[in-house]
C-alpha cells in the first residue's frame, strides 16, 4: 500500500564551487529537503537509520531518495537486498551516465529510490574536488521531497562538505562515552570547514582561524573567543561568523539506548556543544536497542517493514514525527498514530 502525498515544499541551499578547494553554499528556491546523515565513528548505526528513516517517510507518502554517500564502505543498498547493483555512483562519477538520477534504482516503493554507493572504485573515498562539486551538484538536482545522504565515519572534507549542504543534518550518536566524543569532534569540525568557507577570501581571518585550531583550538578553546580573535581584526567578519552559527542547527539522534540514564546525558552534550562551539545542537530523538533491527538487517530489509510495531520501529516513527516534526506537512497521520503506519507497512511488506 503507497499513499500518494505531496507536501508543502521547505527552503533548501545551493552549493556552487569556487577555487580554494571548498564547496560555498547559496540560497535557492524552496525544494527538495536534504537530510545528510553522519557521525564521528563507524558503528553508530548510520546506514540503519538512514534506511529505516527513509522507509517511512515513503510510507507516509513522500517521494524519497537515499543517496549511500559512505565513498569508503558502501551498505545501504543491502538494507533493500541490492547485493550487486547494477548501477551505482561510480556509474556517474567515471561518466557512464551523465546525471546522478540516471543511476537510481526502484524498490518495492513506487516511492523510494535508491543512489547505491561505489566503494567498487579504487581511489573512490577520496574524491576529487571537481568530483566532490558535480556530485553536490546533482544532489541538489534530484527530483523529490527527501533526499537522505547516508555519509562516511569520521571528518574527511568530502564528508563534512556534503554534511553542510544543509544546515540541520543528523548526527547519529550511541551512548557510549567514546561515540560522544567523536560526535563532539565530528561537530567541532563542520563548524572549522564552515567558517573557513565562509572567509575563504578573507586572509588575515583564516590566519587567525588555522592559528586558534592549531593551539587553544586543540585544547579547550571556545569559537566564542574564536570570533573574538576574528573582531580584532575584523569586526564586520566577527558578526558574519556569529550570524553564520546562529543558523547552523545540526540534529542529534541517539541510537541503541538501552536505558533512561542514557537519555538522561543528552542535555549535558547539547549544552557543551553549545558553551564549546557556539553551536545550537537540536536533540530530535532516540531509538532503543531493539534484537529486531538485527533480526531485519540479516533479512535486508529495514525494521520499519520487517517489525513495523518493535519498539524500534515505534521510536522511528516518533522521530519522524515530533523529532523531525514532518507530521506539520501532513494530513493522513497524526503523531500518535503508529499503529496505522504499522498497518500500512504490514501491507507494504506483501510486495516486498
Amino acid at each position: 500500500m503507497t499513499v500518494q502525498l505531496r507536501p508543502l515544499p521547505s527552503p533548501r541551499l545551493e552549493p556552487v564551487a569556487d577555487d580554494s578547494n571548498v564547496i560555498v553554499l547559496d540560497t535557492q528556491a524552496p525544494s527538495t529537503v536534504i537530510w545528510p546523515v553522519a557521525g564521528g565513528k563507524g558503528g553508530t548505526g548510520k546506514s540503519t537509520l538512514t534506511a529505516n528513516l527513509g522507509l517511512g517517510l515513503s510510507l507516509l507518502g513522500y517521494k524519497v531518495i537515499l543517496v549511500d554517500g559512505d565513498l569508503g564502505g558502501a551498505d545501504l543498498h543491502l538494507f533493500f537486498n541490492q547485493v550487486s547493483p547494477p548501477r551505482s555512483l561510480s556509474t556517474f562519477l567515471t561518466r557512464e551516465v551523465d546525471e546522478l538520477r540516471d543511476v537510481l534504482l526502484p524498490t518495492p516503493n513506487e516511492n523510494l529510490r535508491l543512489a547505491c554507493g561505489g566503494s567498487e572504485l579504487v581511489g573512490m573515498a577520496n574524491l576529487s574536488h571537481g568530483a566532490k562539486t558535480k556530485l553536490i551538484r546533482h544532489i541538489r538536482k534530484l527530483d523529490a521531497d527527501f533526499v537522505l545522504i547516508d555519509l562516511g565515519a569520521g571528518s574527511a572534507y568530502n564528508t563534512l562538505d556534503i554534511f553542510t549542504l544543509a544546515e540541520d543534518g543528523i548526527v547519529v550518536c550511541t551512548p557510549e562515552p567514546q561515540a560522544r566524543v567523536d560526535a563532539y569532534g565530528f561537530i567541532k569540525n563542520t563548524v572549522y570547514r564552515k567558517l573557513r568557507r565562509l572567509f575563504r577570501k578573507n586572509d588575515p581571518v583564516t590566519d587567525v582561524i588555522g592559528e586558534f585550531a592549531r593551539e587553544a583550538g586543540r585544547r579547550s578553546g571556545r569559537v566564542a573567543d574564536l570570533l573574538l580573535r576574528i573582531g580584532e581584526i575584523d569586526p564586520v567578519a566577527m558578526e558574519e561568523g556569529r550570524q553564520m552559527l546562529a543558523d547552523y542547527r545540526p540534529r542529534l539522534l541517539l541510537n541503541r539506548v538501552r536505558s533512561r540514564r542514557h537519555i538522561d546525558e543528552v542535555d549535558r552534550f547539547v549544552t557543551l556543544v553549545r558553551e564549546y562551539l557556539s553551536t545550537e545542537l537540536e536533540y530530535i530523538g532516540y531509538v532503543r536497542n531493539d534484537d529486531k533491527i538485527l533480526d531485519a538487517c540479516e533479512r535486508r530489509r529495514p525494521v520499519m517493514l520487517t517489525s513495523p510495531k518493535s519498539a524500534a520501529a515505534t521510536d522511528v516513527y516518533n522521530v519522524l514525527m515530533n523529532g523531525l516534526d514532518v507530521s506539520d506537512r501532513l494530513h493522513r497521520f497524526e503523531a500518535k498514530q503508529h499503529r496505522k503506519l504499522a498497518q500500512v507497512a504490514k501491507a507494504e511488506a506483501k510486495f516486498w
